[in-house]
């Protein structure tokens, strides 16, 4: 297991030192800068929110000398550019997103949403570790080393994507509408992806892969309208009926029932094991944030860390029916609705579960559900063969 201390050359490390008590001095400002940003509720569908997320980021990476550009049509949330490059060198491209889900029930939450607040050691705000915080943290980490050193060791270039939420839509309909656009803006010799994560004992984690997600919903139309409770004797539930479809999915062992689901799942070589039995997964801290007594299935170890990395899931992201929000009505719902992401894995594709999902519920007698993809993503991997080298 290597530290960054291990990986950084001794006078590399003397300067990462200069930046990090810059960043200490500065550290009043860089919060408040992120409480500025968490401030803006930028939630799709909220112009001023996004809209002023988009200025406060200009304004960063202008004054950075970033010469920041726009992307994308009138309605749309558009991409936020900026880039440095120097002769010669390779360029760095930061991806992160100033979009944010939205707040929920604001009355579930300690602290009002959109207001950064400190409790322990910690920051909590509707958006900060998804995504402005690693955001913030990447534009002020150039800033401090263009204070210490005055230029970059690198060309960097920074691409804010503003509907990652709702599936990077604007960036989406770019690939297809304006290739050469994207190609430019994309074109670099080094991508981060939105976060940095670290391990328990505060050392980097570089991930060489990622799982991807299907989002699907299914519809139930049952009647024309709804009825009373006391004819749920004669007319069919609409609320049942998805529900009865949703347990064909899935049993209670977390096997998932969709005929040939698991056939292109990535079988784990030995080298896959070997860096999951010496990857430091905290299961202790995860149980106590979570305040449970144990993980599903009742999984630990290796066997848990498999679970974990190399195998897809199924889980219902929430189900709707009967308007409950109005309070309790005696009612037979006509309309259902409920919302799953399936977790894919190198080598299954998208839109072949999402045609088997079709198949399954036909088989099963439920021909007449709706169902929608509502995002897609691919999962990949980068696959090590020596120190050093990827493939």
């Amino acid at each position: 297991m290597y530290t960054i201390h291990s990986l950084i050359p001794q006078k590399e490390m003397r300067f990462m030192e200069q930046v990090f008590k810059y960043v200490d001095r500065m550290s009043t400002r860089y919060i408040d800068e992120l409480a500025r940003l968490c401030s803006m509720r930028s939630v799709k569908g909220d112009e001023n929110g996004l809209s002023n997320a988009r200025r406060m980021i200009k304004e960063k990476l202008d004054g950075m000398g970033f010469s920041p550009e726009e992307y994308g049509k009138a309605d749309e949330a558009s991409i936020v550019f900026g880039r440095r490059t120097i002769d010669k060198k390779k360029l760095v491209l930061f991806y992160n997103h100033y979009d944010i889900v939205p707040e929920g029930n604001e009355n579930a939450w300690i602290a009002p949403p959109f207001t950064l607040t400190e409790r322990g050691e910690r920051l909590y705000a509707r958006g900060v570790s998804d995504n402005k915080g690693a955001l913030m943290a990447r534009l002020q980490a150039i800033e401090a080393i263009l204070a210490v050193k005055g230029s970059l060791p690198a060309g960097v270039a920074f691409l804010f994507d503003g509907d990652e939420e709702t599936g990077s839509i604007t960036l989406s309909r770019m690939v297809e509408e304006e290739a050469e656009t994207v190609r430019k803006i994309t074109d670099a010799d080094l991508c981060l992806w939105e976060n940095g994560r670290t391990l328990p004992d505060g050392s980097p984690e570089a991930a060489f892969g990622v799982r991807s997600t299907l989002t699907v919903t299914l519809k139930v139309k049952s009647s024309n309208g709804e009825e009373h409770g006391r004819m749920g004797a004669e007319l069919p539930n609409a609320a049942w009926r998805l529900v009865w479809a949703l347990a064909t999915l899935k049993d209670i062992n977390e096997n998932i029932l969709i005929d040939g689901f698991y056939d292109d799942v990535a079988h784990p070589t030995q080298a896959d094991i070997d860096v999951l039995q010496n990857y430091p997964y905290d299961e202790n801290g995860m149980l106590k944030r979570k305040e449970i007594s144990e993980f599903l299935l009742g999984l630990s170890g290796l066997e848990l860390k498999k679970k974990i990395f190399l195998q897809p899931s199924l889980n219902i992201n929430g189900i709707e029916s009967g308007e409950p929000w109005k309070g309790f009505r005696h009612i037979i719902p006509n309309e259902a609705s409920a919302r799953f992401s399936v977790i894919l894995v190198p080598y299954q594709k998208a839109d072949d579960i999402l045609l088997k999902i079709r198949k399954h519920l036909e088989a099963n007698g439920f021909a007449d559900i709706e169902v929608n993809a509502d995002a897609e993503g691919f999962p990949y991997v980068l696959r090590l063969i020596r120190h050093g080298e990827m493939c």
